[in-house]
């Protein structure tokens, strides 16, 4: 199927390209899962088994066998009904028992059937990957705090925003990652073949046109255009048509297809074009094209929507709501026909909005006729609600749902692909589920709690379908439950997870990915830029002359007429073709006319050629353009076809020739100034989106640099405009009173800008925000705390009216009431101000509720720190295009509201007993039979979250896309039978279908979008941080320049010295051997296998020998840093691990110390035990040292950590507010499930810790439930409370940390791309120190191939590399000295490769260098003397003189041997004769 389908190629390469990082990924998640499973299991080992238990009656006595009967007999416990709720604790902060009860631990089960605890490894686990996958996360939330205190909540907090925010959304960011790596290797493949295409087609056209003269003579006619008639032109564009598309043509009319199409469109697409009827076209043609009628047309649909909404469940006002919906339906099919006729249907058809438009129509028909017929299985309301699409028009005017629907029509491919994907696995896990474990619901029936086969469930294929679904939305423990208690674990634990994982992290990863590969959030920012728009009274005015058939007295438009004589050369002024034909290019004109065309249905503004003034004759003052004109063969526009109007288009290459040619042409006719003028601007307008953003960004740089530099300067008292008018206060400047206000104005001016008095006042908000926490429900029975706080709000009341009458004096009216922080401070005044009044005054009473406002206190703080500033400032400027994708959300999910109402509106009342339980249907079928019996306790009830109002849908709807409480709503919904009918379970099960594709659409989608505005944003953010310059640089520029500043952070290190005693020298070559760390991670390894063999309930002989192995393990720990201790020295504190092992070491020590003094029964808190206990597991993190995957995933986090810390900054700030704000709204809620002694508002912990849980958006429509349904406050304001505060929460800051995490993540993976990363400078810095030990950042030239050798990938250059380091060409100081930022630079330049400079690059590089100054003082002293490459040089020439020197050597040897031989030859010669002469009787003579 891959190979058949193109598209899913891109999907599946991205998976498969993402296979190594996504085990990396799941190695560091299955690390993390360990620590926290490890951590649960030292700490909350067997405390949910604690329970209340009834005391026994005074003076009984029992057995133990009778007591331990008793404490598990389930009637003896507190609650029955909710195990969840009988969890208790001992400790600080726990859940107490009520009177006459005792918290017991090892009593009973654990919650959930035994399920949720970490008693053992296997059960730890399960439940640390339900708490990073926030599923139901809560439940366990709840427990282990009411069981152990309210302090482990910061074990919750590490859990949630490490595991669950970090490491889940590190798959995200895989998975993104490797699909914008896939798209954009597949787009550039296409664009590769597009333009290869391309040139192939240009070489046929020019081999076309070197054997066809015709064609020839065609492009030479293009000129002489005007200097012909129109006949002959039509008549050659003919002929080349059917030249260029002859073989094209014949294979189409030999099928009947096209025969068949030839006919109808001869029938029905084209109309007689008689005077009488052209003449009524164009009448109708300016109506319907006009901007006033369009907006007639938007107005209509707002009603309609208005309408549509208004509507609910026994509205009153139906009939008229039904007549007014005829209506309206009516005129739209007016307009359709009005259009229709205009345009002709083919035109009509043309225009993507019309065909939707039109289809709207025949579905309104389409409604009437049914509900003339009347078929009872039928609702015409369905149909109705299609209407509702209709508001889709509006994107015609509203950009930013515009872009949106063009942003779904361009992923429509690619979603189809995935949707496809999806379907494939959701079909594979949902074979398997009934496979696997569908048999076993029906045969364990009688083992469940209430005795039914689960709702949600494997049994057939929709209930498996609808499971696999559930599962890959996020909610798999619970149906895992369900699936454990009737079949295998062994089954159910693989299918879930699989299904989990290859769901959840995968497919609806790429969907998200898919999704910011298609978006810009660039696109939905608000358009600041404010367009001429003609005014209202214009069109209208318009509009009524067009009413009484008069023509309006507009120069500039007239009938398009040839002209009879036209030069050649003026013909060649065209322009492009979106201009309009004009005289005397008037521009205002033109534009005018050329709005009236554009706002047309039937023509294309690219279909009519332009030209200037000069290529037409003058045009008539009081004439418009007409479809009769149009139709005119004389003029271009249209020719006669039996009988029949229809267009002229010129062919395919034709149209993008010219369109090219005249694209390509710079001139401009100066003749006319305006048209050279708007040519410039289209030039502009024409420029890259990066070199405007560049320019936009330099800009405000520069203004920054501007603001920084400038020197603060008091400004004047009062504005300008007061001191214009009023200048009776000129004269006393120069008075005393003049004077010394002036001095005071000076020192105060000097008070506000003093440090001293910015950390008084921030330290005054810190202390009055502390004091805002002890305002909770129990302050009203301290009356001396009361008094307190009354005179801290005096103070603090009059401390900050002193602040603001200083800033006055000192900033100004004008710099004061302009700033956003001063305006803050002065309402917050205002506040204070009111809330007094209200307290001292009895008349004024009702301000005391404005006390509530004193929780926006703490947001005076954000002004003074500089971090949260940031993030602030980040979050107010994306408000623009988060309201505008709110807005958007808002449209979608009032289509699914209006209709739900439709289907589901009326349909989920249910009869109940007394008991709150719904009845089946055979006892109460309908309303009649329940309130027949009302006297036994029946009730006709319609559940809280419904679909009778369009508010109320939006409720419902908020709660699916949070996927919180929406099975509930789905449960309500598959039962359904009809209005007054007793619900049935299963009656309606196709109704789900409603909710998929709303999960699809309203949630995967909409909100997804908040992600891809929030990672825009941040990288305009960052664009600003780094400057102007590195926006104009090319990618490989920019991977250079990141390269080139990774280079400056690190310098070299000294390495530990050898030691010179010989005993200590043993230590060190020993903690210095390659086997001695694997050894020691070998022995964590076992550590931890040893720990995770504890569990709960293990007998006294197994955690002996477990703590025989603990003293073990310690004590070989301790070796290990007495033996680093000996070898290393002093030196071993250092080194970071060290310092990390030794603090282990001591703990660890102590912790058994404690222990033993435990056994001895010596009085040591379990707490501090269990504290001590988990510092064991920190030896785990010594495991990523050695594992380099793990390490770099974590490399994104380290870079992350400051902008994360200023989130958790802000994320903590509106909690707080939040938090303050509930103690003062809802502090008396009434205590009933989920509301209990810990889960509350009424006190600042408390409100704290449920605002944490709420912060995922977890169970909050249970407290929402109760928030309604409770006296306390009105259901507007818990509404906006609580949607408020998930909106913000939720929704906003969630998402930032998402989208810092996620753009980090591509910061990471782009140090990869460039080829040296941190890690590789680090490596390169710690084999420099075995060189350098001194760390003088100077290695001799002699070490150079040596160092270069041992470097690790990719880094390295083996030997022999004598010519490599020539290459390099080095620098080298005195002493034949190499520095290491030398060394360093020029390996990397090698694996960057080359680049192109430029000056922004030059610029930068210069910028880098300056700082590296800093860093490496010691070069800037440095002289050059040689080198490597001349060292090469110098070698080489050594080695020819020394060759040229021993040839020469051996040319005077041979030379000398020679000499020698001759001469001796010659003393032979002369000792012979000498010897013959001497004897001459010898017989040699």
């Amino acid at each position: 199927m891959i190979a058949i389908l193109p598209g899913l190629k891109t999907i599946i390469g991205a998976i498969f390209k993402s296979a190594r990082l996504l085990m990396e990924v799941l190695l560091l998640m299955m690390f993390v899962l360990l620590i926290i499973a490890l951590f649960g299991l030292q700490i909350f080992k067997g405390v949910l088994t604690h329970k209340c238990i009834k005391n026994l009656a005074p003076g009984i006595n029992i057995t133990h066998r009778e007591w331990g009967n008793y404490i598990q007999n389930k009637s003896n416990w507190l609650v029955i009904e909710d195990v969840d709720t009988m969890v208790c604790g001992n400790g600080t902060g726990t859940g107490r028992c009520p009177t006459n009860f005792t918290c017991l631990p090892g009593v009973g089960f654990n919650p959930n059937s035994g399920y949720t605890n970490f008693d053992n490894i296997g059960w730890a686990l399960i439940t640390a990957f339900q708490l990073i996958t926030l599923d139901y996360w809560e439940n366990t939330y709840n427990l282990v705090l009411r069981a152990s205190g309210a302090f482990y909540i910061i074990f919750f907090i590490v859990v949630v925003m490490f595991g669950a925010h970090y490491i889940v959304n590190l798959v995200l960011a895989v998975v993104a990652a490797s699909y914008e790596k896939e798209a954009k290797r597949k787009q550039e493949a296409k664009e590769e073949e597009e333009r290869i295409l391309e040139l192939r087609r240009q070489k046929a056209l020019l081999r076309a046109k070197d054997l066809n003269p015709k064609e020839r003579f065609r492009q030479c006619g293009k000129k002489l255009t005007r200097g012909f008639s129109m006949e002959s032109i039509i008549s050659w564009a003919t002929e080349i048509s059917q030249l260029d598309e002859e073989e094209e043509t014949d294979k189409q009319k030999k099928s009947k297809c096209y025969s068949f199409k030839k006919r109808l469109k001869q029938k029905f697409c084209s109309w007689t074009c008689c005077p009488t009827f052209l003449r009524l076209q164009d009448y109708l043609m300016m109506i319907v094209s006009h901007p006033l009628s369009e907006g007639v047309i938007t107005i209509c649909i707002l009603i309609n929507t208005l309408l549509l909404s208004i509507d609910y469940h026994q509205a009153p006002y139906s009939h008229a709501l039904e007549s007014g919906n005829t209506v309206l339906s009516i005129i739209f099919i007016i307009e359709a026909i009005l259009k229709v006729t205009a345009l002709n249907p083919m035109s009509y058809l043309r225009n993507g909005w019309n065909t939707f438009d039109f289809i709207i129509v025949l579905l309104t028909c389409l409604e009437w006729v049914l509900s003339t017929i009347n078929i009872p299985t039928l609702k015409p309301s369905m149909i109705r609600s299609l209407r509702m699409l209709r508001v889709f028009k509006l994107a015609k005017n509203w950009k930013t749902l515009n872009t949106l629907i063009n942003i779904i029509f361009k992923s429509l491919k690619e979603m189809g692909n995935l949707t496809l994907i999806v379907i494939i696995v959701i079909y594979i896990f949902t074979v398997i589920g009934m496979q696997l474990v569908g048999h076993d619901y029906e045969n364990k029936v009688s083992i469940l709690q209430s005795n039914k086969i689960p709702r949600w469930n494997f049994r057939g294929f929709y209930n498996s379908f609808i499971m696999v679904f559930r599962i890959l939305c996020g909610e798999w423990i619970e149906p895992l439950y369900d699936c454990m208690r009737c079949s295998k674990m062994y089954f159910c634990l693989p299918l879930f997870l699989l299904t989990y994982i290859a769901g959840n992290f995968l497919v609806l990863n790429l969907f998200l990915a898919l999704l910011l590969n298609f978006f810009s959030g660039d696109t939905l920012t608000a358009n600041t830029k404010e367009e001429k728009k003609v005014p209202y009274k214009d069109y209208i005015k318009s509009f009524l002359l067009l009413l009484t058939c008069r023509k309006l007295n507009k120069p500039s438009l007239g009938k398009i007429q040839p002209a009879e004589q036209n030069d050649t050369s003026e013909a060649d002024n065209a322009h492009p073709s979106d201009e309009v034909p004009l005289s005397n290019c008037n521009t205002r004109q033109q534009m005018n006319a050329q709005n009236e065309i554009k706002s047309s249905s039937t023509v294309e503004p690219a279909a009519l050629p332009m030209f200037c003034s000069g290529a037409l004759p003058l045009i008539g003052e009081n004439e418009v353009p007409t479809i009769s004109a149009m139709c005119d063969p004389a003029t271009g526009g249209r020719k006669y076809e039996n009988g029949s109007a229809v267009l002229m288009l010129e062919t395919v290459e034709e149209v993008q020739q010219d369109l090219e040619s005249e694209l390509s042409q710079p001139a401009v006719d100066m003749n006319c100034p305006d048209i050279a003028k708007q040519s410039n601007d289209i030039s502009e307008d024409n420029k890259t989106e990066d070199e405007k953003q560049a320019c936009s960004i330099e800009e405000e740089a520069a203004k920054n640099e501007e603001i920084k530099t400038e020197v603060k300067i008091m400004q004047p008292c009062l504005p300008t405009m007061c001191t214009e008018k009023c200048t009776c206060c000129n004269p006393l400047k120069t008075t005393f009173i003049g004077k010394l206000f002036l001095a005071v104005r000076t020192l105060m001016f000097k008070l506000v800008n003093n440090r001293v008095f910015d950390g008084s006042v921030l330290f005054v908000i810190l202390l009055s925000t502390l004091t805002l926490t002890l305002d909770d429900k129990y302050l009203q029975n301290d009356i001396k705390v009361q008094l307190a706080l009354q005179y801290l709000d005096y103070f603090y009341t009059f401390f900050f009216n002193f602040e603001m009458i200083v800033k006055v004096l000192g900033l100004g009216l004008t710099d004061y009431f302009s700033n956003v922080w001063t305006l803050l401070d002065f309402f917050l005044v205002v506040i204070g101000w009111l809330s007094m009044l209200g307290n001292s005054i009895q008349a004024f009473k009702s301000l005391r509720s404005l006390r509530t406002l004193r929780a926006l206190r703490p947001l005076r703080a954000i002004s003074r720190w500089e971090g949260m500033r940031l993030v602030v400032n980040a979050l107010v400027a994306s408000i623009p295009s988060i309201s505008n994708v709110m807005f958007v959300c808002l449209v979608f999910w009032l289509i699914f509201g209006i209709v739900g109402v439709q289907i589901f509106g009326g349909t989920f009342f249910q009869c109940v007993d007394e008991n709150n339980e719904r009845l089946p249907i055979s006892i109460v079928n309908n309303r009649s039979e329940c309130d027949a019996y009302r006297d036994i306790g029946y009730q006709w009830v319609n559940p809280k979250i419904n679909f009778d109002n369009v508010l109320a849908a939006y409720m419902a709807l908020l709660q699916v896309a949070t996927f919180e409480g929406w099975l509930e709503i789905m449960a309500n919904a598959a039962d359904i039978r009809g209005i007054d009918l007793q619900p049935e379970m299963g009656a309606n099960p196709y109704s789900l279908f409603y909710f998929v594709a709303f999960i699809v659409i309203g949630t995967f989608f909409t909100l997804n979008l908040f992600i891809g505005i929030i990672i825009d944003n941040f990288n305009t953010m960052h664009k600003r941080v780094k400057g102007a310059l590195v926006t104009v640089l090319t990618e490989d520029q920019r991977r250079f320049y990141g390269t080139l500043k990774r280079l400056f952070k690190a310098k070299p290190v000294k390495k530990i010295p050898t030691p010179k005693n010989k005993i200590l020298f043993k230590f060190y070559k020993l903690v210095s051997h390659k086997w001695f760390e694997p050894f020691t991670i070998a022995l964590i390894t076992m550590n931890v296998l040893v720990m995770a063999c504890d569990h709960y309930g293990q007998t006294k002989m197994f955690a002996l020998v477990l703590n025989w192995f603990n003293l073990i393990f310690a004590a070989l720990f301790t070796v290990e840093a007495i033996l680093k201790l000996l070898g290393q020295r002093q030196y071993y504190f250092t080194q970071a691990w060290n310092i990390f092992d030794f603090l282990v070491v001591v703990l660890s020590l102590v912790g058994i110390l404690l222990d033993s003094s435990a056994s001895k029964k010596q009085g040591v808190s379990p707490t501090i035990l269990r504290v001590f206990r988990i510092v064991r597991l920190a030896r785990l993190l010594r495991l990523v040292r050695s594992l380099k995957g793990i390490r770099k995933l974590l490399f994104t986090l380290v870079i992350s950590i400051p902008a994360l810390f200023n989130i958790g900054l802000l994320l903590g700030l509106v909690m707080f507010i939040y938090s303050i704000l509930g103690m003062s709204l809802f502090r008396d809620l009434p205590r009933e499930s989920p509301i209990n002694d810990m889960v509350n508002f009424e006190t600042f912990g408390n409100s704290m810790m449920l605002l944490f849980r709420l912060t995922t958006a977890a169970a909050w429509n249970e407290i929402l439930h109760v928030m309604i349904n409770s006296p306390v406050q009105r259901q507007f304001v818990s509404f906006t409370y609580m949607t408020s505060y998930i909106v913000v929460a939720y929704i906003v800051i969630i998402n930032m940390y998402v989208a810092v995490i996620l753009e980090n993540f591509h910061e990471a993976q782009e140090q990869e791309l460039a080829g040296v990363t941190d890690e590789d400078v680090d490596m390169f810095y710690e084999v420099w120190s075995n060189y350098d030990v001194k760390a003088t950042q100077f290695i001799t030239y002699d070490q150079l191939s040596d160092f270069l050798n041992e470097l690790k990938s990719p880094l390295r250059i083996p030997k022999p590399n004598a010519v490599k380091l020539a290459a390099l060409n080095l620098p080298l100081t005195n002493g034949n000295m190499l520095h290491c930022l030398d060394v360093l630079e020029a390996l990397s330049a090698v694996i960057v490769g080359k680049v192109t400079e430029s000056e922004p690059l030059k610029k930068l590089s210069g910028d880098v260098y300056k700082m590296s100054m800093k860093v490496f003082p010691i070069r800037s002293t440095m002289v050059t003397i040689t080198t490597t490459l001349m060292i090469r040089k110098e070698f080489k020439a050594a080695l020819t003189i020394q060759k040229a020197f021993r040839k020469w050597q051996v040319r005077q040897y041979h030379k000398t041997a020679k000499k020698k031989l001759e001469s001796s030859y010659s003393s032979l010669r002369k000792s012979l004769r000498s010897l013959r002469s001497s004897r001459p009787n010898s017989p040699l003579t």
